[in-house]
């Protein structure tokens, strides 16, 4: 049981599941939430030492408490910033619950209270300190959408050479109903918002207030309410000013506490700005101010920052700004901070033409002499800033609706402005399309599979429908790349279907036939049922299509999202059978079948995953629709295409029968120029379908 598991924790043990193992070094004492643990992650090529944080029993055995956690996981993953307590997952071992942190001494804020220790901190040393924390909160509020609701001292560790970091779980939602049963003591209701005792959903206007009230304790030398406090209490004790703050920052952190949410300031970030005067620069880098400086066990400040380091960073920062019009580098920022609170979708949009205009703009200002130019840089910036009025408009309104966003869209695919379709493919006209519902064992229970016939004998791909729904992409077992980071969530509520297994040479031929393009070589290894080999992006681009046009039905390339929810059906591991090879479930250069490392195997002839595919792992390397990023950090989390980043690149997934296994994994990534041609690159078709009445 988790009781007896937790009680016998100690130095050396090993704990985690079998595919993830972890050794225990030290412990770092009891938390509010469970006890906290120095570890090895024995999963690591290299030592890597983690913080282990037990959950508390109670919470350990209630199977709400277990879920909850784990959609706080998953969002806290989200946001990276240097001064947020990087996350890196939830476990379990005999019963008991555990998630992963980056490693920190085990000092935090609450303990630095409780020692007195805050009171040795010089007035530098309090602002670095504050602007960690604040800056880690806002980076929480724009990476995730969500507010925190659990803001608290415990929650802010401080370890020796790193500074601040801020654990980004909300653990009000896990312990409200289970306070009075837990051993520890969590002070999240002591520095909460009045609104914060009511079960309603908080906003990010009461973290504001969290954080003000922790800032309070931090230079008043105790807290503004105790644990008995309720929410009366906010709205009728006055506090008094502490010394350490003058008149006019009083006045700012009393707006924050107020119990009205319209009086509070709107961000942690414009708080800081208040409190302390930082310029635009400071409050808009995400790296640590000079001031901000670690702060270690003994309470003394560790300086991480020399003059010459940032005279640096500024030179680094200005060199483009100085060969730019002022207005213009003013006007792109305005417009970066803009776009922040409008949809991914229009985002993105934005965002490209902006960036389409500054390349051009760049161009003309490294010229030797741009005075020929002047006139067409005058224009661009009277056309820059009447974009950048329309976005203010929008800022303005919370809640775009949503005749108003789709005016927004443009007539062509925005793939169609990045890469226009080349002259070799011309669109035609439909096709009678039959489409055949097949009855199949391996097609999971409530979806369908299908398989349109159009024109006399025209023949699609078969098709499987996937379930809408949710999954981590990207390298969730840390072997992977670091293009394959960071790991985030991505909800499709959507439906679509993917083919059961890559284009045919059969499925191929018909398009090349009926288009007069050359027949794709075959390496001499046959052509039917084999997978087609030596197209380009665009050649499969240009049979989506063929397809699309002939049959009526929107079929596409599959999305990079798309192609990992389907090669995962629903699993955690690097192949979807497990985290180990098994050798005869897929064909690549070590995988056990006759096909390894000579040439593709017929489609089809190994085990299909959960969702009926086949084939996701190895024969050929699928080229799917995005444009390349060696990180997923821009990149979306609705299931659509990355659009920006290098478009002259294209992703290919799944590994080939020329590969090791390891680039055959569930998350693995590669790319490769769009018109290039070779005998391991292959493909599959996905197809959107309508919603059912």
């Amino acid at each position: 049981m988790a009781e007896s598991i937790l009680s016998a924790l100690k130095s050396d043990a090993i704990v985690g599941p079998e595919r993830h193992r972890f050794k225990l070094l030290s412990s770092l004492g009891e938390h509010p939430y469970g006890s906290c643990w120095k570890a090895e992650d024995l999963a690591t090529s290299t030592k890597t030492e983690v913080t282990l944080l037990f959950l508390a029993d109670v919470l350990s055995r209630q199977q709400s408490c277990v879920d909850e956690l784990r959609k706080l996981v998953i969002l806290a993953r989200k946001c990276k910033h240097p001064n947020a307590l990087d996350c890196y997952g939830m476990f379990s071992h005999k019963g008991a619950i555990f998630v992963a942190f980056e490693s920190v001494d085990g000092l935090t804020l609450e303990k630095m209270f409780e020692q007195n220790q805050t009171q040795k901190l010089k007035p530098e040393q309090k602002q670095g300190l504050v602007i960690q924390m604040g800056k880690a909160i806002d980076a929480f509020h724009r990476d995730t959408r969500k507010s925190h609701t659990s803001l608290s001292p415990e929650l802010i560790f401080i370890s020796a050479g790193k500074g601040v970091r801020v654990m980004m779980l909300g653990w009000r939602h896990i312990v409200d109903e289970f306070l009075d049963l837990i051993p520890g003591e969590p002070r999240y209701r002591q520095y909460q918002a009045p609104e914060g005792f009511d079960p309603l959903p908080t906003n990010q206007k009461s973290d504001v207030y969290a954080f003000a009230a922790m800032i309070y304790h931090l230079y008043a030398g105790k807290p503004p309410f105790s644990l008995k406090d309720d929410e009366k209490s906010r709205f009728q004790r006055e506090l008094k000013a502490p010394a350490q703050l003058d008149e006019r920052q009083w006045q700012f952190l009393q707006a924050a506490l107020s119990p009205d949410q319209d009086s509070r300031p709107a961000s942690t970030m414009l708080l800081l700005k208040q409190l302390y005067a930082l310029s635009p620069a400071d409050s808009e880098t995400d790296t640590d101010e000079p001031a901000a400086q670690d702060v270690g066990d003994d309470g003394k400040a560790n300086q991480t920052n020399s003059e010459s380091q940032d005279d640096a960073k500024k030179a680094n920062k200005g060199w483009l700004a100085n060969k730019l019009p002022s207005g213009l580098v003013k006007a792109f920022t305005r417009i970066a901070s803009l776009t922040k609170g409008i949809s991914i979708k229009l985002r993105m949009l934005l965002l490209f033409f902006a960036g389409l205009l500054l390349g051009i703009l760049i161009t003309l200002a490294f010229k030797p002499d741009i005075t020929p130019f002047t006139n067409e840089i005058e224009r661009l910036e009277e056309e820059l800033s009447s974009t950048r009025e329309a976005l203010e408009i929008l800022q303005q309104q919370q809640h775009l609706p949503l005749e108003v966003e789709e005016l927004f869209e443009p007539e062509l695919d925005v793939d169609d402005i990045i890469n226009p379709a080349q002259d070799s493919y011309e669109p035609v006209a439909a096709q009678p399309t039959d489409r055949q519902t097949l009855q199949h064992h391996d097609s999971p229970e409530s979806l369908i599979r299908f398989q349109d016939f159009f024109g006399e004998s025209g023949v699609a791909p078969m098709m499987q429908e996937l379930p809408k729904g949710e999954f981590l992409m990207g390298d969730l077992n840390r072997i992977g790349d670091d293009n394959e980071r960071p790991v985030r969530e991505i909800i499709f509520d959507y439906r679509f279907a993917i083919g059961v297994h890559e284009v045919t040479f059969a499925e191929y031929d018909q398009f090349a036939e009926a288009t007069g393009r050359d027949l794709p070589d075959d390496a001499g290894w046959g052509r039917g049922d084999r997978p087609v080999i030596n197209v380009s992006w665009e050649d499969a681009r240009d049979y989506a299509r063929w397809l699309r046009d002939v049959t009526g039905q929107p079929y596409r390339l599959p999305t990079e999202a798309e192609w990992e929810y389907a090669a995962r059906a629903g699993t955690g591991s690097a192949w979807w059978w497990g985290n180990e090879l098994e050798p005869g479930m897929a064909v690549c250069d070590g995988c056990g079948t006759q096909w390894d490392g000579q040439q593709t195997a017929p489609v089809g002839q190994f085990p299909a995953n959960a969702w009926g595919l086949k084939d996701m792992h190895g024969n050929v390397e699928e080229w799917v629709e995005d444009c390349y990023s060696d990180h997923y950090t821009s990149a979306p989390e609705d299931g659509s295409a990355m659009r920006m980043g290098n478009c002259n690149l294209r992703v290919l997934r799944g590994g080939s029968w020329f590969d090791i296994p390891r680039v055959t994994r569930s998350s693995s990534r590669y790319r490769q120029e769009t018109q290039l041609r070779q005998h391991t690159f292959g493909f599959r078709v996905a197809v959107d379908l309508h919603e059912t009445p």
